[in-house]
């Protein structure tokens, strides 16, 4: 067996030895070659020797590159060798012959020979695959790329193998990403050339691709290779595999790689959350296999990319590894990667992923941040404090997504606390957000925590003012960590009210002391409601508690023996004594429910219920009497209080009145301890009474008088005596004077009141009275005057005068009226009413009474209220609330006892209420609420409750604010004094008067002519104001309408009541606030159905006054409204959009303002039916003449688009949403849309157009045929009318029209209408293509804009693009549509449509293509224009480009003209059909090959009536007979055509074709001298062009007739 194989061997090495030239070597070794090398696995040595010694042989032979290597059938033994012994050899020795091979193949054959090559280059051995990664890398630089989105690209993969070998493509992808991070550098730095790497490759990935030696790749052949890669796997490669290559590429150094791997990138997309691409970036970012990581610049991009992947975020330990890497890393942008990806993590990353490692994370940042200098860092660089910033944040991100790194212990929040204390200010912001972070999971603390957080952030408050932000922050932690019943978080907030404090931190600090916005901080849903009053979350500290803590934390924090009340700030002991009684009296009102709702006027409430509520009065009373004990926290309280009122620093008198308040409010018992100051501490009490501070001496002397009284007559008299000396102004000085005064005021009115005025001598009691009498009367003692007034009304009204003469008395009275007249002193004017109960008989105080009457003049709001209560007083006495609430002594009877005359009173009020006087009206309203405020428990009010009712609902028709709030809660008043019968009698009564159109005479307002109902000029009708009756009824008479009266008058009726300000507010709203709305709509609907729509629409009054007045009723009036409004939408949604087309504007806005609200309340369904109505008034609110009115519209519209384009997103149902679209489409494209004349209303249509179309899916689908037609259209139509003015006017401006038209193609490309045209192309089916069709035809033939024409071409080339088989069918018609727009006066507009041809020739048949080929060739050669030819070029330039198959398919009728045109004589038309010409031709073989064609046409040409065309003509036939030489097959019809262009006058440039005539002739000699004739035309020819006139043609001329002359053996004529 091996002797016949070595005589087969030795045969063929016979042959190849006897092979004398390269040619003959070339086929034996075609033949000899592949079967030769199978005898390499031959399992005979001396077989295998043999061929080695042929191959040796051959080796040195074919060293010459003349000689090709049959490559393809090497190719094909090597991949399938069919031996059933070991083929290594063999294959090896085919591989090196394969690697001569492929160098010495044409570029076409290396083009064919590459899948062959790549074919299954994944399953051979790593050598083989080896060699055959380096062919291909020699291979694809010379690979020529099909075009970009043609069909050969399209099947590329299918060429290569890929689509059924996907593991070729993805070997090819990682081998090439090695290819993109060789870095060649390293073979100059090495010292040992074995095991070289570089960042990113292995040592063996470094020898598969160099061998390990640097003459394997030189750095040009490694750029062509990456260049060559990219145009590869463009189309080759998946997204997936496109992406390693491409990611390495970005980091190169040389532009051109790194450009076209980010333009690559940009064009792909990948799936980060799939685990060859996580563990692949986490491979290149640590390395693997002994290849170092990658450079820190690649190793950002990494990071960027895995702070993308929640897959990234969740794996372990690679994750806490890249960030340990990133952190440690001197590059600043890894860092900040670093830390971007920690924030990434803390964000994505799972719970049981993140909860182990965050503390070390967080450790990390930590001690970087404290490494790079802490707390001040030692850079100035921005780029370095910027990333410490990022890292203070991350901190603050890993601590809120795990709450264990702070729960247990603090040592990360005191670390960002001192952090943002001595941090540079460009840091704080960070330091500030990181702990700001972490403010939700401070709930999460275990109690030692909280303890040590406690004393954390009292240490921070104390740090002062110098450091608001720690302060500031300190509060959010306090209010958001502790509860507010934990003494230690309220002082926080106390320190934190300090004046001298940053605003923000004060009130932060208020937001910590106040219940409601302490609940909103936790709960941001809470709503005001009582049942969560007595909630243990929001309970008030226990008031032993806070106040021990307080005494201790002072004690602590100043020095031994320093007194509280001295040494601390006086805000702080202030705000700490208010806190102290709110807990106190929040503790009172645990029981009673009616003012236990808190909201955000809570304070002020709790102050006015224990000033006017005589049950939280009476529950405070009780609770003091509970905790009477001198021991007991309450002492240390009223200690507190005393002592810092004691000291009489500034801004320490709120401590006395806390002190004087709980005096006052306090037992018997606890009153009777502290009446002992008034004998042991008098001497303080003294400096006290004696202050040179006013509002010091009212509030001693108002507590000496308790105090005193209190105590034994014989200390009691001795102080009054000394007190009466003193108050003579002669024998004291001022504020001895004063204090003694207003004392004695206090002290002898409380002794009549306890019963022990008789222990004071009645002389003394004289004496007193002629000392206020005489001081009434100096009008020049006004401070001692006003002590006087305050001493004489206590003495009044504890009837301490009684005994006194009735003269004095009256005449004291007097002096109190003259000072009232003078100075409008309320204080003198109570006193007055309290004086009068010093007066014995009825008739005397009815008198007294008629003096308050007389004073209704007055200006000043506050003194008639005042009036109001000093006439109370007058007519009931101690039965007035507002004696009985000056009552300062608990435990006592009353004893006083004077007779009413509250009926006289009352009367005589209710007739001053009908006075038409404003003053008195005014005045009489006032003094009526008073009355049934103060007396309304009294019988005198009851009995006349229906009365004072309509007396009141008399004053809600007065323009006046002050009468109308003062009708109003008067109204409330009778309602709540009377028994159910009287309230629903009033409650209808109020209704109907508010709601019906004619009125109850006995409810109605007395309104006369000369009434006024307007201010001036508020009623303007341009011929001055209409301001009364009488004017009203003038205009409607001037107007000649009568029934107008009417109209105006409701109107005034409306603007005088319903549209009051707080007057309606707090009658209607609080009485119906009483009464339940579904008793009023059971008993009336329809007064239920009318009521509700028009107060919806009022609450959104452009008044704001109105509109907060009608908020009020409403909230008053409805408890749910949910469900008011959910029951009543048809009937608002009717009344609103029926009220947007009223008269009045203000109704007309308020109406656009509440459909908004109702609408983006509501589901769809509930107004769906509407929806065609709400769209058609809101457009036509658009339109309103009056602006506000369209401000308000255009907010609306804006709600409806978004609205409506929520509920057509594709994530709703298909069904409905193109129900819906069905009804609003049509409006919004018809005449109350986009076709309407009002702009604002255009645009609205528009805009909600444009939503709809990017959100609506495929619930558009049968909508687009109509909106690509209407989106066409518009594009001309709202395109500005400047830019149609500058087009029209280029020259003036010094522009051109193309510069202008660029411009306007590059809005339309960026026009938001653009793409929602493309977004419609690409919901493209069958049945909206079929309906598109004729749409878009017709705004073809009818297009006259620019816009719309050049957007046409554009959307057909889309459908062709995105939808060649939808627009197969159409495409013929399509391109017979276009072809008339290729005449477009507008260059911009012919040449869109020809680039738009090019692409439908692509589906279109080869007759239209044709058909368009002869009309580019008719207007080619019979325009006598230059833009005809230009567009001609286009359309064959886009046929080419765009339909290269077509064009190939059809050359033969195509290319004649492509070559007869690029001879034209313009530069730009002859250099665009040249490029077509050289993209789709081979050089001189396509004119060999198309040569009768372009004879034919040229010879047609040449009988043109266009000069420029014949001459076109001629130097084509010239250039090619040039270019075919002697491969003729017409001879005689190519010479009939060259001496047709030869003939006829001289021109430039027609020297060539007769020098090509003389060439042609000279190359078929032998045909010429056969042919007798066609010489003698000849030889005449050149004899008659040689006697042209043209001196520069007849050189020519001449040159070739004695050439032809010489090659044929004739004689030159002699006269040439």
């Amino acid at each position: 067996m091996a002797s016949a194989e070595l005589s087969l061997v030795n045969k063929v090495e016979m042959r190849i030895a006897l092979a004398n030239t390269d040619e003959k070597l070339e086929s034996l070794l075609k033949v000899y070659l592949a079967p030769l090398l199978l005898k390499l696995a031959s399992p005979h040595e001396q077989v295998r020797s043999k061929v080695v010694s042929i191959c040796n042989h051959i080796n040195t032979r074919i060293k010459s590159n003349a000689i090709s290597l049959p490559v393809e059938s090497l190719l094909a033994q090597f991949r399938k060798p069919n031996v059933e012994s070991d083929s290594i050899l063999m294959r090896n020795f085919c591989l090196m012959y394969i690697q001569i091979a492929v160098d010495r193949l044409s570029p076409e054959q290396q083009n064919d020979i590459l899948p062959q090559v790549i074919e299954g280059i994944s399953s051979y051995e790593r050598p083989f695959q080896k060699s055959l990664f380096a062919i291909v890398l020699k291979l694809l630089p010379q690979w020529n790329a099909p075009e970009r989105g043609s069909k050969g690209e399209d099947s590329l993969r299918v060429k290569f193998g890929f689509d059924k070998s996907e593991a070729d493509s993805q070997f090819l992808s990682r081998h090439f990403t090695a290819v993109m991070l060789l870095n060649l550098s390293v073979f100059s730095t090495a010292v040992e050339m074995t095991a070289l790497s570089c960042p990113g490759l292995s040592p063996s990935e470094f020898e598969f691709i160099t061998s390990n030696s640097k003459e394997t790749i030189a750095p040009v052949q490694l750029m062509q290779m990456k260049r060559a890669i990219f145009k590869f796997i463009a189309g080759a490669f998946t997204d997936h595999e496109k992406f390693w290559p491409c990611l390495a590429g970005s980091q190169d150094n040389i532009s051109e790689i790194y450009g076209s791997a980010e333009d690559l990138l940009r064009k792909i997309t990948i799936d980060y959350e799939r685990e060859e691409i996580v563990s692949g970036l986490y491979e290149l970012f640590l390395g693997k296999d002994g290849a170092p990581p990658v450079t820190a610049k690649f190793r950002t991009r990494i990071l960027q990319l895995l702070s993308k992947s929640s897959r990234a975020a969740n794996s372990l330990p690679q994750m806490i590894q890249v960030i340990e890497a990133g952190i440690r890393s001197d590059f600043p942008k890894l860092r900040m990667a670093a830390i971007e990806f920690v924030h990434w993590t803390a964000k994505i990353a799972s719970t049981d992923v993140l909860v182990p490692i965050a503390a070390d994370i967080a450790k990390n940042l930590q001690s970087w941040i404290q490494t790079s200098g802490w707390p001040i860092a030692r850079t100035t660089n921005v780029q370095e404090r910027t990333l410490r910033g990022f890292a203070y944040e991350a901190i603050g991100s890993l601590a809120k997504r795990v709450p264990d790194i702070i729960s247990h212990n603090l040592d990360v929040i005191v670390f960002l606390f001192s952090s943002l204390k001595d941090e540079h200010p460009d840091m704080r912001n960070s330091v500030h957000a990181s702990l700001s972070s972490l403010i939700p999971v401070l709930n999460e603390f275990d109690q030692d925590t909280l303890q040590n957080l406690r004393e954390l952030l009292l240490k921070q408050m104390n740090l002062g003012p110098e450091y608001p932000n720690c302060q500031y922050l300190a509060l959010r932690y306090c209010v958001s960590a502790l509860p507010f019943s934990d003494p230690s978080a309220r002082y926080i907030c106390i320190l934190g009210l300090n004046p001298a404090n940053r605003a923000d931190i004060v009130a932060e600090a208020k937001k910590g002391m106040h219940p409601y916005w302490f609940r909103k901080i936790h709960r941001p849903e809470y709503k005001i409601g009582a049942e969560d009053f007595n909630s243990p979350e929001y309970a008030f500290p226990e008031f032993a508690d806070m106040i021990s803590f307080l005494i201790d934390s002072w004690s602590a924090k100043l020095d031994p023996g320093a007194a509280f009340v001295r040494d601390l700030q006086p805000q702080e002991l202030i705000s700490s004594l208010k806190f102290l009684r709110q807990t106190l009296v929040m503790k009172a009102f645990e029981s009673n429910s009616k003012i236990s709702i808190i909201d955000e006027g809570w304070d002020f409430k709790l102050d006015e219920a224990v000033a006017l509520d005589d049950g939280a009065r009476t529950n405070v009373i009780e609770l003091l009497a509970q905790w009477w004990d001198k021991d007991s926290p309450l002492f240390k309280f009223m200690n507190l209080a005393y002592d810092g009122f004691a000291t009489q620093r500034p801004g320490m008198l709120p401590a006395g009145e806390i002190w004087l308040e709980l005096l006052s409010l306090g037992s018997v018992e606890l009153v009777g301890w502290w009446s002992l100051m008034a004998v042991i501490g008098y001497p303080l009490l003294e400096s006290l009474l004696f202050s040179h501070n006013t509002e010091t001496r009212f509030l001693t002397a108002h507590a000496l008088g308790i105090l005193a009284s209190a105590n034994s007559d014989k200390d009691v008299e001795e102080m009054v005596r000394k007190l009466v000396h003193d108050s003579s102004a002669d024998a004291a000085s001022f504020p001895q004077a004063h204090g003694s005064i207003v004392s004695l005021g206090y002290i002898l009115s409380r002794l009549n009141l306890r019963g022990h005025l008789s222990a004071i001598p009645g002389q003394l009691i004289e004496d007193f009275f002629q000392i206020l009498v005489t001081t009434l009367e100096q009008p020049t003692l006004t401070p001692l005057r006003d002590a006087a007034i305050a001493a004489t009304s206590q003495l009044g009204a504890y009837e301490v005068l009684a005994t006194c003469s009735s003269d004095r008395i009256a005449r004291t009275g007097e002096l109190l009226l003259q000072i009232v007249k003078q100075t409008n002193s309320e204080r003198a004017l109570l006193a007055f009413g309290n004086l009068s109960l010093s007066l014995s008989g009825t008739e005397a105080r009815l008198k007294a009474a008629d003096s308050i009457y007389a004073l209704h003049d007055s200006k000043q709001i506050e003194f008639l209220f005042s009036s109001g209560e000093a006439l109370s007083v007058v007519a009931a006495g101690w039965g007035s609330t507002v004696l009985k609430r000056s009552l300062d002594i608990q435990g006592l009877q009353l004893v006083f006892d004077r007779p009413s005359i509250l009926d006289g009173v009352l009367d005589k009020v209710l007739e001053l209420c009908k006075s038409t006087k404003p003053s008195l009206k005014k005045a009489s309203c006032i003094w009526l609420l008073s009355l049934l405020q103060f007396c309304g428990h009294l019988q005198p009010l009851t009995n006349r409750l229906k009365l004072i009712h309509f007396a009141f609902l008399g004053f809600l028709g007065d323009r006046d604010d002050i009468v109308q709030e003062s009708a109003s809660r008067g109204l409330s008043l009778v309602y709540e004094k009377g028994d159910t019968n009287v309230k629903d009698d009033l409650v209808r009564s109020l209704v109907q008067s508010f709601t019906s159109d004619t009125r109850d005479p006995s409810t109605a307002s007395r309104i006369s002519a000369e009434t006024q109902l307007f201010d001036p000029g508020v009623w303007n009708t341009g011929d001055g104001s209409v301001s009364t009756y009488k004017d009203i009824m003038s205009l409607a008479a001037e107007a000649g309408d009568p029934s107008l009266i009417y109209k105006f008058m409701s109107l005034a009726s409306s603007s005088a009541i319903w549209s009051s300000r707080k007057g309606a507010a707090f009658g209607l709203g609080s009485i119906l606030s009483k009464t339940s709305l579904n008793d009023i709509v059971a008993t009336n609907p329809r007064l239920g159905k009318n009521l509700i729509p028009k107060l919806y629409r009022y609450r959104y009054d452009p008044n704001m006054a109105v509109q907060q007045s009608m908020k009020d009723i409403w909230n008053a009036l409805i408890s749910d409204s949910a469900e008011i409004i959910d029951s009543q939408f048809d009937d608002i949604l009717d009344e609103l959009l029926k009220r947007i087309g009223d008269r009045e504007w203000r109704v007309r806005q308020a109406s656009c303002a509440a459909l908004q609200d109702l609408l983006d309340g509501a589901q769809l369904q509930r107004y769906e039916s509407s929806l065609e109505r709400i769209w058609l008034m809101s457009f036509r609110a658009l339109d309103d003449i009056k602006e506000s009115v369209r401000t308000q519209a255009v907010t609306l519209c804006r709600s409806l688009a978004n609205s409506l384009v929520r509920n057509v997103d594709t994530g709703a149902s298909q069904q409905r949403a193109t129900t819906m679209l069905q009804m609003l489409l049509p409006f919004l494209l018809g005449n109350a849309g986009l076709q309407s004349q009002v702009a604002e209303v255009q645009s609205f249509s528009l805009d909600t157009l444009l939503k709809l179309v990017q959100k609506g899916g495929v619930a558009l689908r049968p909508f687009i045929p109509t909106l690509v037609d209407e989106l066409l259209g518009l594009l001309s139509t709202l395109e500005p009318q400047a830019i149609n003015y500058i087009a029209l006017n280029a020259d003036k401006y010094g522009l051109t029209g193309n510069a202008i038209d660029a411009t306007r193609l590059a809005s339309i490309r960026n026009s938001p209408m653009m793409d929602a045209i493309d977004k419609c192309v690409d919901l493209l089916d069958t049945a909206a293509m079929k309906e598109l069709v004729p749409k878009l035809q017709s705004t073809i033939r009818k297009s006259v804009g620019l816009p719309s024409k050049v957007a046409i071409s554009r959307v057909l080339v889309t459908v062709v693009v995105r939808h060649i088989d939808l627009i197969r069918p159409y495409a013929d018609r399509f391109l017979k549509t276009i072809t008339p727009q290729l005449s477009d006066r507008n260059d911009t507009v012919a040449t869109s449509y020809a680039a738009t041809s090019g692409y439908l020739c692509r589906v279109a048949t080869n007759e239209k293509v044709l058909e368009l080929v002869a009309t580019a060739e008719k207007m080619y050669f019979e325009s006598e224009d230059e833009r005809s030819r230009v567009i001609s070029g286009s359309v064959i330039n886009a046929i080419s480009k765009h339909a290269s198959d077509k064009f190939t398919a059809l050359a033969s009728s195509i290319l004649p003209l492509v070559y007869l045109a690029k001879h034209d004589p313009k530069k730009e038309i002859q250099d665009t059909f040249a490029n077509v010409w050289a993209e789709n031709t081979g050089g001189v073989g396509a004119i060999k090959l198309y040569f009768p064609e372009i004879l034919s046409l040229t010879s047609l040409q040449l009988e043109s009536q266009q000069w420029r065309v014949r001459q076109t003509a001629a130097l084509s036939v010239a250039d090619a007979s040039s270019a075919v030489g002697n491969q003729i097959s017409d001879t005689s019809r190519l010479f009939n055509v060259l001496m047709k262009a030869s003939s006829g006058r001289s021109w430039s440039g027609k020297e060539k074709v007769l020098e090509a005539l003389v060439n042609l002739s000279v190359k078929m000699k032998g045909y010429v001298r056969r042919e007798v004739e066609l010489n003698d035309k000849l030889f005449k020819l050149f004899v008659a062009e040689s006697r042209r006139n043209n001196e520069d043609y007849k050189v020519h001329a001449t040159k070739s007739l004695e050439t032809f002359c010489r090659e044929f053996d004739l004689p030159v004529p002699a006269e040439i």
